[in-house]
């Protein structure tokens, strides 16, 4: 082999480990933030951070607020697939949220199978049509069963 062929091979295995790596650290099981101005449907209009899981997640909002509409919110569990369509693992309805900053909701999801790249995204923002935007002072995932 060639030293030009092993250092192209070299720098392909190279490349390969950093993507593989780069999935990884930003799939990490429990997590928080924040949202600012999230609207339905994903991708630009707001999509969270992927995490690995298996089995259950809790998606956890608390301080909500909205511009445009009524005190709800829907929030989709998806699992990216980059060669097929997403899977989808339902939607819940957040309320509690609004209430005040000490106030939450949570959407459990349990019989989940092994993946590195669970997310959510928002749909019926303010009961829907796409009108609202929502804000949430602490948005979050949990994928510890043993709560307390």
């Amino acid at each position: 082999m060639s030293g030009k062929s092993s250092k192209r091979i070299t720098a392909v295995v190279a490349m390969a480990s950093a993507f593989v790596f780069a999935l990884s650290t930003g799939a990490s099981a429990n997590w928080n933030g924040t949202i600012g101005s999230w609207t339905d449907g994903g991708g630009a209009n707001g999509q969270s951070r992927y995490w690995a899981d298996e089995s259950y997640t809790e998606i956890i909002f608390k301080g909500c607020t909205r511009q445009g509409g009524s005190a709800t919110t829907g929030v989709e569990l998806w699992d990216y697939d980059a060669l097929s369509s997403n899977d989808f693992y339902g939607e819940k309805t957040f309320t509690n949220c609004f209430n005040g900053s000490s106030y939450a909701s949570r959407g459990t999801y349990n019989g989940l199978p092994k993946e590195s790249d669970y997310f959510f995204q928002l749909d019926n923002v303010g009961g829907g049509n796409s009108c609202c935007l929502l804000w949430a002072t602490y948005a979050g995932v949990d994928t510890t069963l043993a709560d307390s």
